[in-house]
């Protein structure tokens, strides 16, 4: 019998390549996102391999009835504000979407019956606090994590959260601020200079998009009760990442 899964975010640039590695798998798999920063054509592939999709806001209440009707035993949290600088610019909405919307997530699988939420938060919850550079993006996964730490015990439901590093691949928009690597090849190819805040000598752990899906069903599969970093244990100073894409692209600007 193969397994049902639901994934919130997952028309995004993660979320849709762990719809499709998820219906390779045989699960059978509902992908739920309000579409603000993910696209219906993100999914073309998954879509052709059965993962169905529905349009709802993870802060609206009908989200109860979409997880229920969906009756996952798996839930793939990866909804969320992600961008920093508009957290920063209303941090009241960041709060709505990361905090309670993760909450109502929560709650919504545990009356849907789901047997365990995997939880997508961030490194930024590292070094998280009051005034610092970032803070209300860190500040709402860390208060994120703390809900699904404390309240997934006591609902009697499995989870895991996982903190992936600089995710980067194909459908990822260079927009982000870590999305580097999509920002620097969009430049390379259409003959656009590159911005390099500081010095280049600040190093990033990247990973691959699909090393990133890996992690995540394993961790759907054996990790328990847990937060737990993700990433490819190579550090990769910004001006050594330029010299490799010009090395891959034949760049000279």
């Amino acid at each position: 019998m193969s397994k049902r899964a639901v994934v919130t975010g997952g028309a995004g640039f993660v979320g849709s390549h762990l719809c499709e590695a998820l219906a390779d798998r045989g699960w059978e798999v509902v992908s739920l996102d309000d579409l603000s920063t993910g696209a219906l054509c993100n999914l073309e592939s998954a879509r052709a391999k059965g993962v169905s999709a529905e349009w709802v806001d993870i802060t609206d209440p009908r989200l109860e009835g979409v997880m229920a009707d969906a009756a996952p035993q798996v839930v793939f949290h990866l909804a969320a504000m992600s961008s920093v600088r508009q957290c920063e610019k209303n941090p009241r909405r960041c709060g709505e979407v990361n905090v309670e919307g993760t909450a109502r997530v929560l709650e919504s699988a545990v009356r849907s019956g789901a047997e365990k939420l995997v939880n997508i938060s961030s490194l930024a919850v590292h070094g998280a606090s009051p005034g610092s550079a970032g803070a209300s993006y860190g500040l709402s996964k860390l208060a994120a994590e703390d809900h699904v730490r404390r309240q997934a015990a006591s609902a009697g439901i499995d989870w895991i959260t996982l903190r992936p590093a600089n995710v980067y691949g194909p459908r990822q928009h260079g927009d982000g601020e870590s999305a580097v690597v999509a920002t620097w090849f969009w430049g390379m190819a259409n003959q656009r200079p590159l911005f390099l805040d500081g010095d280049g000598l600040q190093t990033r752990d990247f990973l691959y998009v699909n090393d990133a899906v890996e992690a995540v069903i394993a961790a759907a599969e054996r990790g328990s009760v847990t937060a737990i970093d993700v990433g490819g244990g190579v550090e990769t100073s910004l001006n050594a990442l330029i010299r490799q894409m010009r090395e891959i692209t034949g760049w000279e600007g």
